[in-house]
């Protein structure tokens, strides 16, 4: 007899759980942007708009609950009588759903903005030109660990198209949610020694997501590497991320396919 598939309740349940938790991440993002936005009319000194502003620490927060879906989502399922295809699949779902979710409350987010400050006529520029860093290291000791696929939000500045740079959010942070479910994935079934290669390979992911969007890679890593970025079309861009979450989602079904489950 052929099992049940369960992978669409997996993947609603999952969406909504992590749907309130994005909701709760975003209510903080927007806290933080009102402030800035205040600082900016007292300082006189530019602003992303709410896009730009979210998106570093978007994919900060879609590593984070990636890395969750191995660890609490698999272990939860699978004990429940879901099988791990099921888990994935769903998982995967739920992934995609969560990011476009994001971008799109973000972009109508970033429209309201707009909207605000035209009616106000607030003393403040909007400028996704400026160089938005959420974590800085005068030695770069920090960007060994967290490149500046995951800290910047640079990608968005190849676009002034609301359309094409809610997409872009999407794959970027759904690709980032994908190399932390990755790291997760290897450090749940195969340890913390060996969990330092996924870092390796994850770091190594990321950096192939920032040439793809043309990102200049920046120092150290730039040293290592006979070129700093590529310059792809746009449609080459959103076509090698795809396959690149396409790769990273197939090494995390190899990894989950017969793990052992952790009681």
């Amino acid at each position: 007899m052929k099992q049940q598939s369960f992978f669409s309740k997996v993947a609603v349940d999952m969406f909504y759980v992590q749907l309130k938790w994005s909701l709760w991440f975003l209510s903080f993002i927007l806290t933080a942007h009102i402030i800035m936005i205040i600082v900016s009319i007292n300082t006189g000194n530019p602003l992303g708009d709410f896009i730009f502003f979210s998106h570093g620490s978007s994919k900060i927060y879609m590593l984070v609950i990636g890395i969750i879906s191995a660890y609490a989502f698999l272990t939860f399922y699978v004990n429940q009588g879901i099988t791990r295809k099921d888990y994935f699949i769903g998982a995967s779902l739920a992934a995609i759903g969560v990011s476009f979710a994001i971008a799109i409350i973000a972009t109508l987010l970033t429209g309201l903005e707009y909207i605000i400050l035209e009616m106000t006529n607030l003393p403040i520029e909007l400028d996704r030109g400026m160089v938005d860093t959420v974590i800085e290291s005068s030695d770069n000791s920090v960007s060994i660990f967290l490149p500046k696929a995951i800290v910047g939000s640079s990608i968005l500045v190849h676009s002034s198209n609301w359309l094409l740079s809610m997409f872009m959010y999407t794959l970027n942070i759904l690709s980032i949610y994908a190399v932390g479910w990755f790291i997760g994935s290897g450090y749940y079934r195969f340890g913390w020694i060996a969990g330092f290669g996924f870092i390796a390979l994850a770091i190594a992911f990321i950096v192939i997501g920032d040439l793809l969007w043309g990102t200049d890679i920046e120092e150290p890593l730039s040293n290592w590497l006979p070129f700093t970025s590529i310059d792809l079309p746009l449609y080459g861009s959103f076509l090698g991320a795809i396959v690149l979450i396409g790769i990273i989602l197939g090494f995390i079904r190899v990894i989950t396919r017969r793990v052992t489950i952790k009681m």
